[in-house]
């Protein structure tokens, strides 16, 4: 795949969220201008779903230590 101006933030930003350089091609780095093959993306693609689980699973667990450790109290037990 082509990568240019118009799509260089999104390969950007997966590499930061990534934390990982998926060996881009770079033919003019100055007018960002490169390249990048399909296992790349694919290993992108990859990444980015883990990233999704790992916050849905994380977000869960969130859910489940207010729901474990939380409690509603009146106005009379603030006071």
């Amino acid at each position: 795949m082509r990568i240019d101006e118009s799509n260089y933030e999104t390969f950007e930003r997966v590499k930061k969220i990534t934390g990982t350089d998926y060996g881009i091609i770079w033919k003019d780095a100055e007018n960002i201008e490169g390249v990048i093959d399909i296992d790349g993306l694919y290993a992108m693609i990859e990444d980015l779903i883990c990233e999704v689980d790992r916050l849905n699973e994380e977000a869960k667990d969130r859910e489940q230590d207010i729901a474990d450790n939380y409690k509603r109290i009146s106005i009379e037990e603030m006071i």
